[in-house]
């Protein structure tokens, strides 16, 4: 079964199947310190790698089936030193560096703010596959990495890896895959590209690099530069780059969520970053950060039932901040404003916390 999910203009395949390519035996080895030269990421980084001493693997021990696949086949990469990459955004094996480092700081972030183990929750996940004839990126039995359209840079920034990490966590989050029935105008396609974007940025805000290398920002895709014009997405206005700022039923736009996101984070006009304008409601909003915001968000995803939708969305949210913050109502009507500010409606039976 397969839903097409369009990332700016390339077309995200979504292949709900456990199938994936075909890959090393796992080694029995502890886990190595490997060292790399990343292009997105700094020079030099930390990597777990497998092996050694006379070879080693870009395998991390610590989560099932976490590796830099190359080649047709789909093979963990491999060689004689565990020194890795030449920073060059075009070079292969500092690409794998970009999507191990990602990967498995992403693998970090879910447990230490989520407490989740690997994205099924069972210290299981997907390998990064290079795929070199492919422009953008896609989730499938792994995650599939390509380049951008120019053919100059990897598809290996922080954002870019987490979304679609971020993507897989949805999927196997709640009670089954986002889609695996129709109705509600198909919502769950827009709901499922904005937890991928939301997964992303919160992962960039877990790494916290410097301006000068992949930041914490709520574009998504800026650095990757698909089509040679920065981002495909904004998240604080997503007008500015196609999407939609407000909620409209039945819609299949990824704006209304990463809007309400970025609301419910930073608020409409916080100091340092960009303003946010609203759809409805009080025009001043104030965030309560992105640490706080993720965890509603992620815990508010666990509710997630099929089919998704935005009602449905808002009402988990409201339940995971009372569950998160008892006692405490400025959580709990972050998240309601921070919904009514993009259009989505409470509906009758919500709580109210006064």
């Amino acid at each position: 079964m397969t839903s097409k999910i369009v990332l700016g203009a390339v077309v995200v395949v979504t292949a709900l199947t456990s199938a994936t390519p075909a890959t090393a035996s796992e080694p029995e080895s502890p886990v190595q310190q490997g060292v790399g030269h990343s292009y997105y990421n700094g020079d030099p980084v930390s990597l777990r790698t497998a092996g050694g001493p006379d070879h080693y693997i870009m395998s991390d021990p610590t989560y099932s089936g976490l590796s830099c696949n190359v080649g047709a086949f789909g093979v963990p990469l491999v060689k004689s030193g565990n020194d890795w990459g030449d920073r060059s955004p075009v070079n292969q094996e500092t690409a794998c560096v970009d999507g191990m480092f990602a990967a498995q700081r992403y693998m970090d972030m879910l447990r230490d703010w989520f407490g989740r183990d690997g994205t099924d929750g069972q210290g299981r996940t997907l390998p990064v596959y290079l795929k070199p004839d492919l422009v953008g990126s896609y989730l499938s039995g792994w995650v599939a990495l390509g380049r951008n359209q120019a053919g100059t840079k990897w598809a290996t920034s922080l954002d870019t890896v987490g979304h679609e990490y971020g993507l897989r966590t949805f999927l196997e989050s709640g009670s089954g895959w986002s889609g695996s029935s129709g109705g509600d105008g198909q919502e769950h396609q827009g709901l499922n590209e904005s937890s991928g974007d939301i997964f992303a940025t919160l992962l960039e805000h877990y790494v916290g690099h410097p301006d000068t290398l992949d930041e914490p920002d709520y574009l998504i895709g800026e650095e990757f530069d698909l089509k040679g014009d920065g981002p495909v997405r904004n998240m604080y206005n997503p007008s500015r780059l196609d999407g939609k700022n407000c909620y409209t039923r039945f819609t299949t736009d990824a704006g209304p969520q990463n809007h309400w996101f970025y609301l419910l984070a930073e608020g409409t006009n916080p100091v340092g970053k960009p303003s946010s304008p609203v759809c409805s409601g009080p025009s001043v909003l104030r965030g309560i950060g992105i640490r706080k915001a993720g965890e509603i968000f992620y815990r508010g995803v666990q509710l997630k039932t099929a089919p998704w939708n935005y009602a449905k969305a808002r009402a988990a949210t409201v339940q995971a901040a009372a569950t998160l913050y008892p006692g405490s109502c400025t959580e709990v009507n972050a998240v309601r404003a921070a919904w009514s500010a993009v259009g989505v409606a409470a509906k009758t039976g919500e709580p109210i916390c006064d």
